[in-house]
This record gives structure tokens, C-alpha cells and sequence, in this order.
């Protein structure tokens, strides 16, 4: 493996901390309390998040943008209960989630979304996917969600459905101090936990070095080999965050100012699942494989985040950001593993195992600037500069089987571990992002007798750099005596076995051509804008930017040299070189003091991922189907026109009609192009694509019911709903033949609903929200050969949450998700080919704020 350098905590943050904060405290605490609140640019109002004016801030931020965007705060998020990012983002108007990581946008699917962190783009610690996992960031640390849906100049071309962006806390007006701790259950865990001796520090999400590849790994006995699953009682799962911040005043007047904000958050729990894997042999239904599995997932995430502002008059503000994020997996499945010959022989089966162990983690400093100089023509400077590491390290996975017998009766007759020069098998994987983000924009602002024009300018850079490397091995044990493979794994490879000469077991390095590659990506790119405000009724932001995109992604053999696929690629085809125009045009006319229409028409571009040009295999996280790249991919123009009209009632309610239609030309698509002997997907270009829906978005108080009763004006309902369709067209390419070469976009719903109906009472004491998602059934995958597209079921969510506030200061929190008990299930052929029951949870929380 690599050794990859490490990254400390900001350093720019704190030395401004340290420099600054002496001279603070020297002002005396009379003087820091009697300045509080007199920056307002740095404030953040502090709402305990019971009451509905807290959506009040986020709403006027989303009327005044100048494009169509949708925007949750982070008392919004904390009243529906959500726990992290994804969670609370598929309560927005057209979002759904998959997996409970990725947001597909207006049933686009997650390559057609983006993800910035502070307005800056970061990597991925999934290399299976060009988007961040938005599970990783925990709600307690973010301040807001922005979800812009129409593209401007200032943001990257890569855009589809929409982009995303995570602000973190910012620096409050006073101090504060937040923490709360709770419990959680799974209603699957009435049954015990797969588990396995581990590691002494895996309770911190960190392997201890027992999973380490050996130094020989030739040498077997250097091999972790107490892998044995057993059954363990389910516990709780725990969970607790922390965050705490102030702001000093630096001088008599109150006009430069010191503040910082610190957050962490911890969550261990194992949750356990059913599943169901089906292949399909025929049209008619007949089953070529089959796997029933229970599996444990043991869940350790780790997230903190320390953030320093200073305020230098009204004109110069400077801000650090530094973000970690740690998601650590360790999943143990048994599985009942059916082939064509064992379906048709009730007294044989397969029992699998296998243990996937990984360590997801994300770390990215920040420093931005805004400026104001008024001794310049009232010039306007923001720059920004990130970077950060995203790493996913997966080492010693391991997968082994036995094969069992049944007498007629059902009793066991035999259990032994499959011989052969691939008994368990070993992986060793490690994938390394390095990405730098930096950029700057000037603007300035003419006022004129009916008209205000502001002009902003910029350039923005990003490069990421990729190192993915891994390695397999096998054990070979077809010397072991019959007797010695009934045993558990531990004992079948015991210090004895291994050694023993007699049995001539030996390790076998797997060669596989898609374990290494390295890429690299770079982007440059200038755009230009001006926004004009026209007698305070009408608003037009025009914009163009220019990319220059290249990448080169490169696969290695085992011996070092370039995969060539065989001889069918020459470099060149490694090697993307893009650049091109990019105009956008938003537009809105403010119909009186409530109302607004919005329309945008925008020209933007999603480019594949480097895994999905590389001619490498990896196996999707989700289904653990494998998949492969494809070097011919090409990039996706996207024309994408919008219109909304937008009602902000005095009373707090809002209602809002839109719509919106995207031209793609060569979108990207996920194909089956399974072999008799093999199940695997690839992508492919379509030739054209288009899609197109309308949004409906309400929120609406009860006060109007019986207007003098404060019990009606504590209940509220919001919701959303999309409607929507798709149609590409996809001609066959090679060895794949496509059932369906006209049909809906691969991950598309016609439908997206969200309620959410909510109460507070009118002493403040209690708080309650009960929330309904659900989305219609979209593409999994596209079916070949016959096989009709493997179509993922809609699922129906259901959560609640229930807040008592017993003292000012401190909180109680009930929490329910999937009270359904809904299922993940994909059909094919009207037959089951996945499924997945994820169980229900509860939390409980007990939270303190002062």
C-alpha cells in the first residue's frame, strides 16, 4: 500500500486563534457583552427550532436568490429529526435517496447531482461513485442546505438535476453551548449480531493494524485467521454531539470581531438486515442463482469540525473552515447461496460468508475571504482556497464457503469448508483522493436612477489527484484432510494446519488488472456575470463561463505496465480533453410585495466518473453487482430550461408552482451485459435523452381556522410534489443487446411526494413532526438478451419525531424512521431479483443548550 501524507488540523485557524485571542479577553467580558450583536454580517440567530418562524431566515434567503434554488436550516432539519445530510435532503421538493447516501434530483440520478462544502468542491471517499456520500455529514454540525437548481456562471458546468451545497456552523453572535447524547434500536436486532473477533480499537473506527496485509504474504501464518462468524446479543446503539462557539469584540468601536465555533459528533451502532439476490435463467421466471442473506452492519462514525472568523470593520472578513468526517463499516454476511444445480437439489445448499471491513474518511481545510474597498471604486473581492483528502481503506475482506448437506428430514448431515486453490479468498484495497479547490471573483456595483447593476467576474481551479491500489490473495487448501474442513474457519487455518507440511497449504496472489490505477483531473475555468435590478421589479442574471476539463485515467497490470484491454486501447483513449462555453440566464419579475416568477435557461454538461472510463471492474456497494468502465464514454450536454412562480404570505405560508425541461444529448446509462458465467454491468452513451416535470411546494398554517386560538396556530402542514417523465434512446453497442432501447432515464421516478405535518404547542413545551416520502418506481438498470429493465419498487417512508422541553435549557427527543417497515425490492421480469429489509429504528435523545 501507498503511504500517503497526513493532513493536520487548520493551521491558519489557529493562528488567527491564538494571535487574536489574548487581545480579546484583555477587553474584559463588559466589554465583549456590551458589543455583542454589533457586526450583523457575522451573525447567526440562535433558535431552539420549535417554533415555524424558524424556516423564516431560510426562506427569505431562497426569495432573494436570483435563481431557482430550494434551502433547509439547520432548525428546519433538527424539527423533522433527520440525522444527517441525506436524510434531510430528501424532504426537498423533487430530491429522493438511494441507499441512504445519494440524492437523486427531479429522478435524475446521482451522477446528475453535485456537492460543494462551503461553496467549495471536495472528493469522494466512495470511489464507486463521482458524488460524496451525503450520510457522512451529521446534522448537528451543518448550518444550511442549498440545493440550486437552475446553473449560474459562478458555479461548475458539471451540473444536471441540481447541485448541493453543505454549509457548515458559522461563527455565532454570543456564546453558546450545545450537547446532547442518546441511544438507538433496530427493530431487526431482536435477532443477534453477526460479528467476528476484530480489532482492540474498532469502537473508535480505526483498525489496530489486525487487519494489516501481511509483510509476507506468502507466509499464511502472517494472515489474520480468527474470521470465525458466531452470534452475538444485540446492544443499543449510542450517539452524542457537541458544539460550542463565541465571538469577542477586538476594539472600542465593536468593528473588528473574533469568533469561532467547535462541533463534534459520535455514533456507534449495529444494525441488522435481510436480503434477497435472484438471478434470473429465463424470461418465464426459472432461477439461475439465488442468495438469501442475513448480514450485521456495524456502523462507527466519527465528525468534527472547527471553524474561525474574524471581522475587520464592515469591509474585510476572513474565515476558516476545518472539517473531518469519518465513516467506518464493518458488515458480516451469511448467506444461503443456491446455484442452478442446488436449486433443483433440496438437499444441498451453500453457506456463505463474507466480511467487508472499511474506513471512509474526508478532511478538508478552508480559508475565504470577502473584501470591500471603497478607495477602489467600490471593488468587491472573494476568494476562496480548499483542500482536502478523501480516503477509503478496505483492508482484509475476506469471503469463504461451505457446502452443506440435509438428510430428508432437514437435519444436517454435513458442513465442510469448499477445497480448492480458492477456499477464502482475501482483498486488500486502498484508494487515495487529493483534490485542491481555489478561485476568486471581483464584482462592483453601479446604482442608477431606477436601476441597480452589479458585474462580477472570476476564475476557479480544481484538480484531483487519484491512487487506487489493491491486492488479492487465496487460500489454497486441497491438502487439507476432509475431516479438518468441518471445523470453524479458525480451527480449518490454525497455527497447526497452516504450518503442517503434510496438508501443502500455500497462498495464491490472485491476478486481477483492475485493482490499480491512478488519475488525474483538472479544471480551469473564468466566467462572467451581471445582474440587473430594473425599477425594483425585475431581475435578470446573465452569465457565461469556460471550462477546460482533461483527465487521464490509467489501469495497471500486475506487473506494472498499462492495461490495454487485451490491445483494444491505445493512451489515447485514457486521455479526455474538453473545453467549452457555458451561458446561463435566470429571470425574475417581482409581481407585488408576495409574489415572484422566476423562468432560467442554462447550457451545462455531466461528464462520466473516472471509474466508469476506466476498463476496470469493482462491485457496486448496494447490490454488490460488479461493473465495469468503459474508455469510448463521452460527456452529456444538458440544455435545461426552468420556470416557478413563488407565494410568500405575511402569515408565514408559502405555495410555489414550477416547471422544468432538460435536453440531453449522449446521457450515460447503466446496462446489463451479463454472460452465461458472469453478472456484470457497463455504461454506455444513449444517443438523446430528455426530461421534464412540474414542482408543487406548500407550506400552510391553521391559525386561519379559529384565528384567536393559539393551539390552531401551532399546527402547520408542508409538502411537495413532483411529477415527471423521461425518454431516451439507446442504441445496442457490442456484445450488448438491449431489451428496452427506448425508454425512461435509468433511476428516473415519475413521482416524488413529501408531507410533513407538524405541531408545536402554545407554552413551548411540546413539539412533534410526522413525515411521509415516498417516490415512484425508477430503472435500476437496464435489462439485455430478452430481460425486461430491473425496476426498483417505490418506497414508502414514514418517520416521526416528538420533542418535550421540560426545562428552557434542555430537551427530550423521540424518534421513529420507517415505522412501515418498508422493503428495498427490485423486479425483473415481474420477479424478485433484490431485496432489502432494513428494519425500523428508534432514538432517543436527551439534548442541553445554554
Amino acid at each position: 500500500m501507498k503511504t500517503t501524507r497526513r493532513f493536520n488540523i487548520n493551521k491558519v485557524g489557529i493562528a488567527i486563534t491564538q494571535a487574536l485571542s489574548l487581545a480579546a479577553l484583555m477587553q474584559g467580558v463588559a466589554v465583549a457583552e456590551e458589543q455583542a450583536g454589533a457586526n450583523d454580517s457575522v451573525e447567526r440567530i440562535a433558535v431552539v427550532g420549535r417554533l415555524q418562524r424558524v424556516a423564516s431566515e431560510v426562506i427569505e434567503e431562497r426569495r432573494e436568490l436570483p435563481y431557482v434554488a430550494d434551502l433547509m436550516g439547520a432548525d428546519q432539519i433538527g424539527r423533522t429529526g433527520d440525522s444527517d445530510a441525506a436524510a434531510a435532503l430528501r424532504r426537498v421538493t423533487g430530491l429522493t435517496l438511494r441507499d441512504g447516501k445519494y440524492i437523486y434530483v427531479r429522478g435524475l440520478g446521482e451522477r446528475y447531482s453535485s456537492t460543494s462544502l462551503n461553496g467549495a468542491q471536495v472528493p469522494s471517499p466512495d470511489p464507486t461513485r463521482s458524488v460524496i456520500p451525503l450520510d457522512l455529514f451529521p446534522s448537528s454540525i451543518i448550518e444550511s442546505l442549498s440545493v440550486q437548481k437552475a446553473a449560474s456562471a459562478a458555479k461548475p458546468a458539471s451540473f444536471g438535476g441540481g447541485h448541493v451545497d453543505i454549509r457548515t456552523k458559522t461563527i455565532p453572535n454570543e456564546f453558546f453551548f450545545n450537547l446532547s447524547v442518546g441511544g438507538q434500536y433496530n427493530s431487526n436486532n431482536s435477532d443477534d449480531n453477526l460479528v467476528y473477533n476484530g480489532g482492540g480499537e474498532d469502537w473508535l473506527g480505526k483498525d489496530d493494524g489486525a487487519r494489516a496485509l501481511p509483510m509476507d504474504p506468502s507466509n499464511g501464518l502472517e494472515f489474520n485467521r480468527d474470521m470465525t462468524v458466531f452470534g452475538e446479543s444485540a446492544s443499543p446503539g449510542f450517539r452524542g454531539s457537541l458544539s460550542t462557539g463565541t465571538q469577542f469584540s477586538l476594539n472600542d468601536a465593536g468593528d473588528w470581531a473574533l469568533g469561532f465555533v467547535l462541533g463534534a459528533a459520535y455514533k456507534n451502532q449495529t444494525d441488522n438486515y435481510e436480503q434477497e439476490k435472484y438471478r434470473l435463467q429465463t424470461t418465464a421466471g426459472a432461477l439461475d442463482t439465488s442468495d438469501i442473506i442475513v448480514g450485521s452492519e456495524k456502523e462507527i462514525k466519527a465528525s468534527g469540525m472547527f471553524n474561525v472568523g474574524l471581522q475587520m470593520t464592515d469591509d474585510h472578513k476572513i474565515e476558516t473552515f476545518t472539517t473531518y468526517l469519518g465513516d467506518t463499516s464493518d458488515e458480516v454476511e451469511r448467506s444461503i447461496r443456491n446455484t442452478e444445480n442446488t436449486i433443483a437439489d433440496p438437499n444441498r445448499d451453500n453457506e456463505h460468508y463474507s466480511i467487508t471491513y472499511q474506513e471512509r474518511s474526508l478532511i478538508a481545510n478552508q480559508i475565504r475571504g470577502e473584501h470591500f474597498f471603497s478607495y477602489l471604486w467600490d471593488l468587491e473581492l472573494n476568494w476562496h482556497y480548499t483542500d482536502a483528502r478523501a480516503r477509503r481503506k478496505a483492508p482484509n475482506e475476506l469471503s469463504y464457503e461451505y457446502i452443506r448437506r440435509f438428510e430428508d428430514d432437514g437435519s444436517l448431515n454435513l458442513r465442510r469448508l469448499v477445497s480448492g486453490q480458492d477456499s477464502a479468498q482475501y482483498a486488500f484495497r486502498d484508494l487515495v483522493d487529493d483534490t485542491e479547490n481555489t478561485g476568486f471573483d471581483l464584482g462592483r456595483v453601479w446604482e442608477l436612477d431606477n436601476m441597480e447593476i452589479t458585474v462580477r467576474g472570476g476564475y476557479d481551479y480544481f484538480e484531483r489527484i487519484r491512487d487506487a491500489s489493491g491486492e488479492r490473495y487465496n487460500f489454497d487448501n486441497r491438502g487439507f484432510p476432509a475431516e479438518v474442513l468441518t471445523g470453524d474457519y479458525d480451527e480449518i487455518f490454525s497455527d497447526a494446519n497452516v504450518a503442517n507440511p503434510d496438508y501443502g497449504f500455500r497462498t495464491v496472489k490472485q491476478s486481477v488488472e483492475t485493482d490499480d490505477y491512478n488519475a488525474v483531473q483538472t479544471i480551469d475555468a473564468g466566467f462572467g456575470e451581471i445582474d440587473l435590478h430594473w425599477y425594483e421589479q425585475f431581475r435578470i442574471t446573465a452569465g457565461l463561463r469556460y471550462e477546460e476539463f482533461r483527465q487521464t485515467v490509467l489501469a495497471f497490470n500486475e506487473d506494472g505496465s498499462i492495461y490495454d484491454g487485451g490491445g483494444r486501447y491505445g493512451l489515447e483513449d485514457f486521455v479526455v480533453l474538453e473545453d467549452d462555453w457555458f451561458p446561463s440566464l435566470s429571470a425574475t419579475w417581482f409581481i407585488n410585495d408576495e409574489m415572484q416568477l422566476r423562468a432560467a435557461v442554462s447550457q451545462t454538461v455531466v461528464r462520466p466518473d473516472m471509474r466508469e472510463v476506466a476498463p476496470v471492474r469493482f462491485e457496486d456497494p448496494l447490490t454488490g453487482i460488479s461493473m465495469i468502465g468503459d474508455p469510448d464514454l463521452t460527456s452529456s450536454d444538458i440544455l435545461n430550461l426552468d420556470v416557478r412562480w413563488e407565494w410568500y404570505m405575511e402569515s408565514g405560508s408559502n405555495l410555489s408552482v414550477g416547471a422544468f425541461y432538460k435536453d440531453l444529448e449522449a446521457p450515460i446509462e447503466a446496462v446489463d451485459k451479463t454472460t452465461e458465467t458472469d453478472r456484470i454491468l457497463t455504461f454506455k452513451n444513449a444517443e438523446e435523452g430528455v426530461v421534464y416535470g412540474v414542482e408543487l411546494e406548500f407550506h400552510q398554517n391553521f391559525g386561519f381556522i379559529d384565528q384567536g386560538s393559539d393551539i390552531w396556530n401551532g399546527l402547520f402542514i408542508a409538502g411537495n410534489l413532483t411529477l415527471s417523465d423521461s425518454e431516451i434512446t439507446i442504441a445496442d453497442a457490442g456484445d450488448i443487446n438491449l431489451t428496452n432501447p427506448t425508454r425512461r432515464m435509468m433511476g428516473h421516478s415519475e413521482w416524488v411526494a413529501n408531507l410533513q405535518l407538524s405541531y408545536d404547542s402554545p407554552d413551548d413545551v411540546h413539539s412533534a413532526t410526522l413525515v411521509y416520502n415516498v417516490f415512484g418506481d425508477r430503472i435500476a438498470y437496464a435489462g439485455t438478451q430478452g430481460f425486461d429493465d430491473a425496476i426498483e419498487q417505490p418506497f414508502h417512508s414514514l418517520d416521526f419525531t416528538y420533542t418535550v422541553y421540560p426545562l428552557e435549557w434542555m430537551n427530550v427527543k423521540f424518534k421513529a424512521k420507517n415505522i412501515l417497515d418498508e422493503a428495498t425490492e427490485y423486479l425483473q421480469n415481474d420477479e424478485r431479483v433484490f431485496w432489502n429489509k432494513p428494519g425500523t429504528e428508534y432514538t432517543l435523545e436527551l439534548g442541553f443548550k445554554f
